[in-house]
């Protein structure tokens, strides 16, 4: 986990919740609702704590613990 949370600005953090937003929006649309262990890992990405690789691969992890694994083209 890389430490950038200095790192980002202002607009930075603004342009990560703004992805956020979109991403949960599209997925409450398909009637599903991100789970709190996800929001929690969403906000590490927004606050600068992670970036978005190493939040992919949280929530990957994540999902592996509670489903076994998943084979993601591009991993």
């Amino acid at each position: 986990m890389t430490n950038t949370a200095a790192l980002i600005t202002d607009r930075e953090r603004a342009a990560r919740q703004d992805c956020i937003g979109q991403a949960v929006a599209s997925v409450r649309l398909e009637g599903l609702e991100p789970s709190e262990e996800a929001k929690a890992v969403f906000e590490q990405f927004v606050s600068g704590e992670l970036t978005i690789d190493e939040m992919g691969k949280e929530i990957r992890a994540m999902n592996a613990r509670k489903y076994g694994p998943v084979h993601v083209s591009g991993d």
